[in-house]
């Protein structure tokens, strides 16, 4: 069969806009697929188009959506249909609102979707196993929804069995500058606000390491982000990961999602665990992606995080002992939530020096309880899903009105990625660099000119441009002293990136309409945009 996947992007600024990774269930079915002899092409928006006359000629479209890319999802739906293509739509937003789906394509895949992929396309095929026998799946029969049971989650030995995503088959794979790893399936933790643990379950499925050490060897990555929920809840299994890439001399850089609590031997006496954070260091961990969600204490209760902010400052000081860059993930809107929390946040990721940093909006996601319990409430404040992108205020709080949480979140993010903020970073930056590079940059007059060309690209507003000339001045300062200075001026570069994304979302048309709606609610009169607040 020919066989076409799809991943919509998101609609507006999203805060994700600089990774180009697709999620990795698409290309894993993608291969399980070719595999097994079909013609499989899969197409993620933020890499590349997708290519209509050849969507319409498939037998068979899957498309897999979160909650904020449903209703694009279900706008490509709606247009295959009208060719007559049959469609399935999997993720986790239709596993949770199934009968939302059924209403634009004939079929749904509920959970983990590789086993239902390949028994539906095994059906349309030949007539078998049937509809109703296949685990996981809902379809349209006439005008009846019909449910089947669901397909129990997979254990670890089917996990570590599955395939390694070839992203060859992505349109635009080229492009994609880190590569995705999986090792672990799962979360053990309880957060409310997320649906992992729903989509997925708590028991934490594991390749085994040998599989893992196998896709990096097979696959020779620069750089690396291990999509885990959570890379470290097994410490031991992490450790033994990175001492095979450490024996294996494995060389790249990479980026994980943890906890706060990774960085203790003895969470009760606070003992570092400095071998941990050596093996990290050692093996090129150039950033920890951290879930501190607050500095509320009130508000990590609610959100079952199971840690203090004495934990969280604890984790930040930590990994920059070991040279470990922080991405600090902070969800505002809880409950507990106040402008003068909001604010302490922003002030928060400024006065312990974390790196980047993310300040979402609380979302009520389908699945989750949070979402159960707020719309039991009548608190949920829109019910347009490609606004559920963590950018807007969803959610009726006690102690803060939602036009009020609006902007204190668009302010925290405006503060921390300010020009004065990069100014300072690039200062720093570049004396780390000027130190470091010396000798080549006062004995050798093209490394001097190489590094101030550097700096001025960093400025340019062209981004082709920009990008032709830091290509060049990269094969000119050789690969030692281009890593020096990457080094040195990333972080400035990051946080560059960040203010443009906020000075873009100020810019945006939707957002302006999002704070009129806002406004509206508490009969505030309407301003102009761009949003000044």
């Amino acid at each position: 069969m020919k066989i076409r996947l799809i991943e919509p992007k998101p609609s507006g600024v999203n805060v994700y806009d600089l990774v180009k990774m697709p999620r990795l269930g698409l290309p894993i079915i993608g291969t399980i697929l070719r595999d097994a002899g079909h013609d499989v092409r899969t197409y993620c928006e933020i890499l590349a188009p997708v290519d209509w006359d050849d969507l319409l000629g498939s037998d068979l479209v899957g498309i897999s959506t979160t909650t904020s890319t449903a209703p694009r999802g279900y706008r490509m739906a709606k247009r295959l249909a009208e060719a007559g293509i049959p469609v399935i739509m999997g993720g986790s937003h239709v596993t949770f609102l199934p009968d939302e789906a059924l209403e634009y394509v004939p079929y749904v895949a509920r959970g983990e979707g590789h086993r239902t992929m390949q028994e539906l396309v095994a059906h349309l095929e030949g007539g078998e196993p049937a509809l109703d026998g296949i685990l996981g799946l809902s379809y349209r029969e006439g005008d009846r929804m019909i449910h089947n049971p669901a397909r129990p989650p997979c254990g670890s030995e089917e996990f570590g069995e599955l395939p390694i995503p070839d992203f060859g088959l992505v349109a635009g794979g080229d492009k994609m500058p880190v590569r995705s790893v999986m090792t672990q399936w799962g979360c053990p933790y309880s957060c409310d606000f997320c649906s992992v643990i729903q989509m997925f379950g708590r028991k934490v499925k594991s390749k085994a390491v040998d599989r893992v050490i196998e896709e990096l060897e097979t696959t020779q990555p620069k750089f690396v982000f291990f999509c885990d929920d959570n890379f470290i809840t097994d410490k031991k299994r992490a450790m033994d990961l990175l001492r095979r890439i450490q024996a294996r001399g494995l060389r790249f850089s990479w980026s994980a999602q943890m906890r706060a609590e990774t960085v203790f031997r003895n969470r009760k006496t606070k003992e570092l665990d400095e071998e941990l954070l050596g093996l990290m260091r050692d093996t090129g961990c150039a950033m920890a992606y951290v879930g501190f969600e607050s500095v509320n204490p009130e508000t990590l209760k609610a959100y079952h995080k199971e840690q203090d902010v004495a934990d969280i400052e604890a984790s930040i000081r930590a990994f920059h002992r070991y040279g470990i860059k922080v991405h600090g993930m902070f969800v505002l809107g809880a409950d507990q939530d106040t402008v003068q929390t909001v604010r302490e946040t922003a002030n928060f990721a400024l006065d312990n020096q974390i790196d980047t940093v993310q300040f979402m909006l609380l979302q009520p996601l389908p699945g989750t309880p949070l979402y159960e319990r707020v719309k039991a409430e009548g608190r949920i404040l829109h019910d347009d899903w490609s606004l559920y992108d963590g950018h807007h205020a969803m959610v009726r709080v006690p102690n803060i009105s939602p036009y009020q949480l609006q902007i204190e979140a668009y302010r925290a993010m405006k503060k921390f990625y300010s020009n004065w903020q990069f100014f300072k970073l690039l200062v720093g930056g570049v004396t780390l660099a000027a130190r470091d590079l010396w000798r080549p940059f006062w004995r050798e007059p093209s490394t001097r000119a190489a590094l101030l060309g550097a700096l001025g690209a960093m400025l340019l507003p062209l981004r082709r441009r920009r990008e032709g000339i830091l290509l060049a001045l990269r094969e000119r300062l050789g690969r030692k002293n281009w890593r020096v200075l990457e080094d040195n001026l990333w972080l400035p570069y990051l946080r560059s990136y960040g203010h443009k994304q906020v000075v873009k979302w100020q810019e945006e048309l939707e957002a302006c309409r999002y704070l009129e709606f806002l406004r509206g609610l508490e009969a505030l009169p309407t301003i102009n945009c761009p949003i000044k607040p």
